[in-house]
């Protein structure tokens, strides 16, 4: 029975791809979905199609308006209040795969739900539609519920440019800026090396830990000096962070300072001295100072 029911799930994913792609290509200006079935996740299905696919292209617009237009979009929304914390989780899933702009509202409400999984596919949604209004969501979501590694992940997918930086240089909840230094090093844009050297000079114990993981990630080789100085810091912590992030940066003119923590007092400094060494003796002959 249970090789009976993964058969049957299968025709329908399948059948339910091919009734996509002919929105898609065209063949078909009508659409009919059962968001019921067992075994089938619609969001899923339309991921795999709309892979690749830019918000604003034709294929997209069409399949969004089919969903529209047979009424499909409005059950969806509605089910984002349904009891099941399954078609909850479907719904948002949905959404984001579709990237309804205008269900940006309902799903932020989603992202306060006690269900796991309802929480993570509401957040997943806003990534994928992106804009500020997703990333205002997202952030208010970490204000109320501290800093989330699924929270954080989305908002870095969903910031438009500048929305991070910004946002960094402004008066934030204790787990907010953190949050939003985080999302800027995922990011990896260079624009936010000028709010992070800031924040990593004159931050919270949190926020410069943070700060200097970030610029590591960024490659950001302008903040070496400033990172450098951090090697120096009564915390430890931030003394781990800057190692850590001098060697992610291949930092050749820290090696003085990184040979020196190998005696620090506190063993997760001098692992982490150590590991950054391991990583300037075994850069690229590019990256070395004259060659060496």
């Amino acid at each position: 029975m249970a090789v009976l029911k993964q058969a049957d799930a299968g025709i329908r994913r399948a059948a339910l791809r091919r009734k996509l792609q002919a929105v898609t290509t065209r063949m078909s200006r009508t659409l009919t979905v059962d968001l019921d079935h067992a075994g089938v996740d619609v969001g899923e299905v339309i991921e795999q199609v709309t892979e690749g696919l830019p918000m604003e292209s034709a294929e997209m617009q069409r399949l969004v308006a089919a969903f529209k237009d047979s009424g499909v979009a409005d059950r969806v929304i509605a089910r984002l209040s349904a009891k099941s914390p399954v078609q909850r989780a479907r719904s948002a899933r949905v959404i984001g795969s579709l990237r309804m702009y205008d269900a940006v509202s309902w799903l932020a409400d989603q992202l306060q739900s006690r269900e796991r999984s309802v929480s993570d596919a509401a957040a997943r949604a806003l990534g994928r539609i992106g804009g500020a209004q997703s990333a205002n969501a997202l952030q208010l979501a970490i204000q109320r519920k501290g800093l989330s590694r699924r929270l954080v992940t989305e908002l870095a997918r969903a910031a438009p440019d500048l929305y991070l930086e910004l946002a960094l240089g402004e008066q934030q909840r204790p787990a907010v800026r953190p949050a939003l230094a985080i999302a800027a090093g995922l990011r990896r844009r260079h624009t936010a090396v000028g709010p992070l050297i800031s924040l990593l000079q004159r931050g919270s114990r949190r926020e410069r830990v943070i700060s200097c993981r970030a610029l590591g990630w960024i490659g950001s080789q302008t903040s070496i000096p400033i990172i450098i100085l951090a090697l120096e810091d009564r915390d430890w912590k931030i003394r781990m962070s800057a190692a850590k992030a001098l060697g992610a940066l291949h930092a050749h003119a820290a090696r003085h300072g990184l040979k020196y923590l190998q005696i620090d007092r506190n063993a997760r400094v001098r692992k982490a001295a150590g590991q950054a060494l391991y990583q300037l003796d075994h850069s690229p002959v590019e990256d070395r100072p004259d060659g060496a």
